[in-house]
């Protein structure tokens, strides 16, 4: 029966109650999660975070760490290939440009992230890249869902483009 699994996890990402997460980060990022629960959780923003047993909030701050880590990862190396002749100031420069909050805010905002994110509207969040750290938190979701060359090559086919 086990060739009923693979019918079974297209059918639940097809009809199943979070077909609308499948559909949406399959358009963004050209992939089909397996573990849709990350890229979920990547989507709850800290005002909007959920107490479980213990006290501890679940939201998506883990996930930016990560997604923040990775993202810079990927701009530096792409950065040090694609400009060899360039000074270290140069490469800082164009890195903290591309992974600044306002221009990641205005990419997740681009890609939709903005009618995902799940927030308190009531919440003190003044905070305006909101969106930007949404969209960290999903490139770590990706790089645990799908690893490290998948993530490198949406950002540098997707995402860098934007900015080069």
């Amino acid at each position: 029966m086990a060739f009923l699994d693979p019918i079974m996890r297209v059918l639940h990402r097809t009809f199943g109650k979070d077909k609308a997460y499948y559909r949406a980060f399959r358009k963004m990022f050209g992939v089909t999660p397996d573990n849709i629960e990350l890229y979920k959780l990547a989507l709850v923003h800290r005002s909007a975070s959920v107490k479980v047993e213990g006290g501890e909030s679940i939201n998506n701050e883990r996930l930016e760490f990560l997604g923040d880590a990775v993202l810079e990862s990927i701009v530096s190396d792409y950065l040090f290939i694609e400009y060899p002749h360039e000074s270290e100031g140069f490469l800082t420069k164009t890195r903290s440009k591309i992974v600044s909050r306002q221009s990641l805010n205005a990419l997740a905002q681009k890609l939709g992230l903005d009618e995902l994110v799940v927030f308190n509207p009531t919440g003190n969040h003044a905070q305006k890249h909101l969106f930007g750290d949404c969209f960290e938190a999903l490139i770590g979701a990706l790089y645990l869902d799908k690893g490290y060359d998948v993530v490198n090559r949406i950002i540098i086919n997707d995402a860098l483009p934007h900015y080069m």
